[in-house]
């Protein structure tokens, strides 16, 4: 009998709305305000990661390095407790389909990017392996960073070649297919499970 596979389906949180309308308006914003907002839903709802992360990003755009690293730690092992079970394994699917898993799935991904660009690229890329085999359809592009972690390719040189302004065009899918097949063991078992769910 096969085994039951293991899902992980987050909670809703009230928050988001907040968070939402807040993202809507902070152009028009004082930043110290947005700050003390985003501290404020941290504080309320520590499990909600996304005001963890729009506030590490204020931080690193204002060069305070050591905050930004101290809490993008917190929301990633927040994370990590919210979808691992008592044995610390991670759970067979996290879906980005499942709108209540993004602020999940994007802490841990900005997490081991992070990683990369600090060239701790073995902790990266076995965080980009769990992203990828826990997410087939792998909307977040985690295979794109297994390959050039593989490839040797550093995250600033990969960034500059496909960033498009905060999106990747077909280039990088180029580039994938052209390229993938040199590493059967990273991506074999990756398209056989592709073809058995049906999503290839």
């Amino acid at each position: 009998m096969p085994k039951t596979k293991r899902e992980y389906v987050d909670k809703p949180h009230q928050l988001m709305e907040e968070y939402y309308n807040l993202l809507d308006n902070i152009d028009n914003l004082e930043i110290s305000k947005v700050k003390d907002s985003l501290k404020n839903m941290i504080k309320l709802d520590p499990q909600f990661l996304d005001p963890y992360l729009l506030l590490f990003e204020i931080y690193l755009h204002e060069g305070n390095f050591d905050d930004a690293d101290n809490l993008l730690d917190k929301a990633y092992t927040t994370a990590i407790d919210l979808i691992t079970d008592k044995n610390g394994n991670w759970p067979d699917i996290l879906s980005w389909a499942n709108l209540l898993n993004r602020h999940i799935i994007r802490a841990i991904l900005t997490k081991a990017i992070i990683l990369w660009g600090d060239q701790y690229k073995d902790e990266a890329l076995d965080i980009f392996r769990k992203l990828l085999n826990s997410n087939l359809s792998d909307n977040i592009g985690a295979r794109f960073y297994i390959l050039a972690i593989r490839m040797g390719i550093d995250f600033e040189d990969f960034d500059k070649r496909f960033n498009k302004g905060g999106y990747y065009d077909e280039e990088i899918l180029t580039w994938f297919d052209n390229n993938y097949k040199k590493f059967p063991e990273e991506f074999s078992a990756w398209e056989e499970k592709l073809r058995n769910t049906g999503i290839a």
